[in-house]
């Protein structure tokens, strides 16, 4: 079955508070060391959260909280 579209579950006139989660693809390392090349991925999370916010911003949305995980792959 065919997952419902997103007009289908939220309606445009209401308020919605959702939880969005993410993880990497294969276990890569987004930030933190990573064991396998060495090289060190913390400059990315300052990005992230520029971003997040920045999009936020343009998007028309309230961003409650966040929290990004460097011991989370």
């Amino acid at each position: 079955m065919a997952r419902l579209t997103r007009a289908e579950v939220f309606a445009a006139d209401e308020i919605a508070i959702l939880h969005v989660m993410n993880r990497t693809v294969r276990r890569c390392y987004l930030l933190g060391d990573d064991p396998l090349t060495g090289k060190n991925y913390d400059q990315r999370k300052a990005w992230m959260e520029d971003e997040l916010q920045h999009l936020a911003l343009h998007f028309g949305i309230d961003l409650l909280c966040y929290s990004i995980l460097t011991n989370h792959s």
